[in-house]
């Protein structure tokens, strides 16, 4: 039998993971997460269209189809690879939740690997469900904690943690393995932060990488395999080295299911309120030339959005998807933002122009109210005329939410093209329905898109 490590932060969190999995979900936790998930999952959708998708599927899918996990939109790979692949597809075109506390991060970035263990494993929907808040709630309390950011660490480094404790929930680990799987994901899963100034790729690869490892280290815990001890504490810890102290409340009766924020634009979070006042602007400002562009706002984003050149002049989409004065310039001159507006506006003149026109300041009463907030100002000159949009909750937010018809429209603007429109609204009402669904049969048809009907 596998002894349960010394250190206490470890213990906490291997102790927190059994107490949530005596705890049934209500109905409004259910609603919360199925949620989350079918946003994740249209992400995923819209993702695997692209061709780039398509090449890196084939790398991994498995040609004779009888591999234990199920890739979305179909495919079928091995649990590791479908870990990997499910979760970069979520991740891919950044459209997926994200959650700011002192740290931030995206916590549906460990689903797709939920997803492969649940059902290599033949957990029930409700099962997969529930590890999915399990590591949600270690997601966000991580996040309220520490900020490794700031030292320089990509927020996969806490969710590869989150994601050892969903997955070790999923496998049905006990206490002392729970404990084992995180220590060797604290030791070894920490990357460096690479998403500011010429953001690629590998922004939707990093927690993509991690969870593919969490879940071999589940398994290594499940055999007995001890990990490092102590991982969080001692001279070179986790707490010493990457995160800062980490007091975290792993309060297990407390519900977080609800607390991350939904995108309603595919960009980059901060970039939400920009867009959503621009598109606004667009039609009142008609076709008047624009003089001038302000963008105010908190500091926080500006790290992100307008650290360097890059921003006002991206080489690529993804520097774009992360660029403030690019967005707005878009989004004033075209009067929308959806899937593939990037695509079609990345060498345009008119947009490139005008971003170089684009001042980014922070606000300091902006800064006060991030992040419980997430503030921000548009000011305009054109024709002659002053422009105005203020955003004090971006679309998403808690104080804003989406609701189910919300992600429904998201779910259909995002699988429609890869599956057509009546089975795209089929797969939705088989997702609505993951958390009644039990065989293995069923959850590979509600994560493959297969028309077969859901129970």
């Amino acid at each position: 039998m596998t002894a349960l490590p010394e250190d206490p932060l470890l213990r906490r969190i291997a102790g927190f993971v059994q107490a949530k999995r005596q705890m049934a979900l209500n109905e409004t936790q259910v609603e919360a997460l199925t949620i989350r998930l079918i946003d994740a999952m249209a992400c995923a959708a819209l993702a695997r269209t692209e061709e780039d998708s398509q090449r890196l599927l084939h790398t991994f899918a498995a040609p004779d189809g009888r591999d234990t996990s199920t890739l979305v939109g179909g495919g079928r790979a091995s649990s590791d690879d479908a870990a990997f692949c499910n979760s970069w597809l979520i991740r891919k075109l950044d459209w997926n939740d994200t959650y700011i506390g002192r740290n931030g991060g995206h916590p549906s970035d460990f689903i797709g690997a939920v997803l492969a263990a649940g059902e290599d494993a033949g957990r029930p929907g409700i099962d997969i469900l529930r590890a999915i808040a399990t590591g949600t709630h270690l997601m966000l309390d991580l996040c309220d904690a520490a900020s490794a950011i700031s030292r320089g660490w990509d927020p996969s480094t806490y969710v590869g943690i989150a994601a050892t404790a969903a997955i070790s929930d999923v496998l049905g680990l006990d206490e002392a393995q729970i404990a084992n799987a995180v220590a060797m994901t604290v030791v070894s899963r920490n990357m460096l932060l690479a998403r500011t100034g010429r953001v690629s790729a590998w922004k939707a690869l990093a927690s993509a990488t991690a969870v593919r490892d969490c879940l071999f280290h589940a398994r290594l815990a499940q055999r007995g395999v001890q990990g490092p001890d102590p991982a969080f504490s001692g001279e070179f810890g986790f707490e010493r080295l990457i995160s800062g102290p980490l007091d975290l409340e792993l309060d297990a009766a407390r519900d977080r299911t609800g607390d991350s924020h939904l995108k309603f634009y595919p960009a980059i979070y901060h970039a939400q309120g920009p867009l959503e006042a621009c598109i606004a602007l667009h039609k009142e400002i008609g076709g008047a030339p624009i003089e001038k562009v302000v963008v105010e706002i908190y500091d926080f984003a500006i790290r992100y959005t307008a650290d360097n050149a890059a921003k006002w002049s991206p080489p690529n989409i993804e520097t774009a998807d992360h660029s403030l004065p690019f967005l707005t310039a878009h989004a004033l001159l075209r009067g929308e933002f959806g899937p593939g507006s990037l695509h079609a506006t990345l060498h345009d003149p008119d947009v490139r122009a005008l971003a170089q026109q684009v001042d980014v300041h922070s606000s300091i009463p902006f800064s006060s109210r991030w992040p419980q907030a997430t503030p921000s100002r548009i000011l305009v000159l054109a024709g002659g005329k002053r422009y105005e949009k203020h955003t004090e909750f971006i679309i998403g937010h808690p104080a804003r939410p989406l609701g189910l018809d919300d992600i429904r429209r998201k779910f259909l603007i995002c699988a429609t093209p890869l599956v057509g429109e009546t089975n795209a609204a089929a797969w939705f009402d088989r997702l609505r329905l993951f958390s009644r669904l039990q065989t293995q049969a069923e959850i590979a048809a509600a994560i493959g898109g297969s028309p077969k009907t859901a129970r």
